[in-house]
């Protein structure tokens, strides 16, 4: 029972794992497209679950100590502190850590290489436009996918159009 309220591993590995493991899990999150973050598919839900467990035994190497959990949340807790700290103030950080807004719609029409790199298909593009109220993508100035996988859209005022911009044409 004492072990309970012990320390199990040295304290400095379990310093160390929490470290490795949540900086691990910040650069997967990084690399995957944004509209995963917004909108998790059963498989996501499933993947994040396994995640989480895999993660929880690569930070705590077979412990069974509270004060080792205690000291594996507490990592956790301090690195999103700090991270966050960082981003708010070293921008340069934080283009290292956090994705930019990617431009999806401009001036009526789907920009295809931005929405392959984020994996976003004309199917998705749609269901998120009809889900503000949107049911032609040629009313839609700018569609935004922000770094949180929400989709912001900016309609054109009304009289504007994308052909009435200078340099536009009617023709696709």
């Amino acid at each position: 029972m004492d072990s309970v309220f012990a320390f199990e591993k040295p304290v400095l590995e379990l310093l160390l794992r929490g470290t490795l493991a949540y900086l691990a899990i910040v650069f997967v999150l990084r690399v995957i497209p944004k509209r995963h973050l917004s909108n998790l598919s059963p498989n996501d839900f499933i993947a994040l679950v396994i995640i989480g467990g895999l993660t929880t035994d690569a930070i705590g190497g077979g412990s069974s100590s509270m004060l080792d959990y205690l000291l594996m949340a507490v990592v956790v807790i301090v690195w999103s502190y700090l991270i966050d700290l960082f981003e708010f103030r070293f921008p340069g950080w934080r283009r290292l850590t956090r994705d930019s807004p990617t431009l999806v719609v401009h001036m009526g029409k789907p920009v295809r290489a931005n929405m392959r790199r984020e994996r976003l298909t004309a199917e998705e593009l749609a269901a998120s436009l009809r889900a503000q109220g949107v049911d032609d993508v040629a009313t839609v100035k700018q569609a935004i996918l922000e770094v949180d996988g929400q989709l912001s859209v900016i309609r054109f005022e009304n009289g504007e159009s994308p052909e009435g911009r200078p340099g536009g044409d009617a023709g696709g």
